[in-house]
């Protein structure tokens, strides 16, 4: 049986989004017969432990020291200074556990961040990397939807072009991996810029099977009704200010109403948008909600809306398809390879006024046309169907493993 180092920064079996994918990736490989060792964070234990694991999956937990484990919540730019120091003791820890078990090969799965990289590549053994976004950057054009946060959007930009400069965990990994898979177009060009060897595209995100529902219908509007549906979190560069510029643009249609599902630190501004734009009759704000009960609003509803200004792929968006549901988004960065024209439709990025007014004739265009939505709900689920993570584990092994 051979021997896999994986490094899942994020591994949580309770919780969904990249810390589901750390523990998807645990699983998967350990179901393809390798005997796998998990180097993730200490908080991630309890998580881990409350669920059943297969025999041949052991986790590592790396304690940050000092208190340093407080950055990981802090402001600015203390989060990176936490992560890179949380990869320096994940490869010094990874040093003393290849003395007694002797890996074949190593894999770094999350966090998928390019320019903060793995120094998992200094064991000299064959070493994959990714899938990792990092490559993309919001449109300036747009800069308004940021509000007050569009500096640190700034600030971001400048310290990723420092980190694939200068550092050593990205630059000469890049050169020296077995394997590099990136989520889009944009992180592969960047990769390539430095000089990444071998690399491919690769979503960073799969479905479990349990994820998808038991029974799939398929979207049937209802007479002269369209229920929208937005998922995720009130981050600046997630785009709901954008999406509320739309529903105003609709509000001649009240039957055309939009659920938005997340929590955030826009969520005062959202709030006041609303107010603002006279939408508190066709947009409902749900809060926080429990992960689980997410499903719920994908079953329920029957066009899905994706706005990100910047995403590596966006799993919203392939959970909403695993329900049926059109895509309507921005043709820009990993959404744009999800959603095709059969799926969904893509919207121009090339200024705000182009954008709003393309999003509102798409939501139109399907609101005019129920079995234009059947239709394109139907590839949405073919789509989705082929984002299971056995598919994704499987294609992984065959295509970018050594053995």
């Amino acid at each position: 049986m051979k021997k896999l180092l994986l490094s899942v920064f994020a591994c949580d079996p309770s919780m969904g989004s990249e810390d589901g994918n750390g523990w998807n990736w645990a699983l998967g490989l350990a179901d393809k017969g390798y005997e796998v060792h998990c180097l993730t964070r200490s908080v991630n234990q309890a998580g881990i432990e409350s669920f059943p694991a297969p025999k041949n999956v052991t986790f590592h937990y790396i304690f940050m020291p000092m208190g340093t484990e407080k950055l990981f919540h802090a402001p600015g730019p203390a989060i990176y200074m936490y992560y890179m120091l949380w990869q320096w003791l994940v490869y010094k820890k990874s040093k003393t556990l290849h003395k007694s078990l002797k890996f074949d090969l190593a894999h770094h799965a999350t966090w998928g961040s390019l320019q903060m990289g793995s120094f998992l590549y200094k064991l000299n053994i064959p070493f994959i990397f990714g899938p990792a976004g990092g490559g993309q950057k919001a449109p300036e054009a747009f800069k308004s939807y940021f509000k007050g946060y569009w500096a640190s959007e700034i600030k971001r930009d400048k310290v990723s072009n420092i980190l694939v400069k200068y550092n050593p965990a990205c630059k000469d990994m890049l050169k020296k991996a077995y394997a590099v898979l990136v989520s889009n177009q944009d992180t592969m060009d960047m990769a390539k810029s430095v000089g990444a060897k071998n690399c491919h595209i690769s979503f960073d995100t799969a479905l479990p099977d349990n994820f998808y529902p038991e029974k799939l219908k398929i979207k049937s509007l209802e007479p002269d009704k369209l229920k929208l549906l937005w998922v995720g979190r009130f981050m600046p560069r997630k785009g709901v200010l954008l999406v509320l510029e739309v529903m105003q643009q609709l509000k001649d249609y009240p039957d055309i109403t939009l659920t938005v599902v997340g929590h955030g630190e826009m969520q005062q501004e959202i709030e006041d948008c609303i107010k603002e734009y006279g939408l508190e009759s066709t947009v409902h704000l749900t809060g926080k909600v429990p992960y689980e009960q997410v499903r719920g609003y994908y079953e329920s509803h029957d066009v899905f809306f994706f706005t990100s200004l910047r995403d590596s792929n966006g799993v919203q968006v392939m959970e909403a398809m695993a329900f049926g549901m059109p895509v309507i988004t921005l043709n820009l960065h990993g959404q744009a390879a999800m959603v095709s024209d059969d799926n969904g439709i893509r919207c121009s990025v090339e200024s705000p006024t182009i954008a709003i007014n393309e999003l509102k004739q798409a939501v139109l265009s399907l609101y005019n046309n129920p079995d234009k939505v059947s239709s394109m709900s139907a590839e949405a689920t073919r789509f989705a169907n082929k984002q299971k993570w056995p598919e994704k584990i499987e294609s992984t092994v065959k295509n970018y493993y050594p053995f």
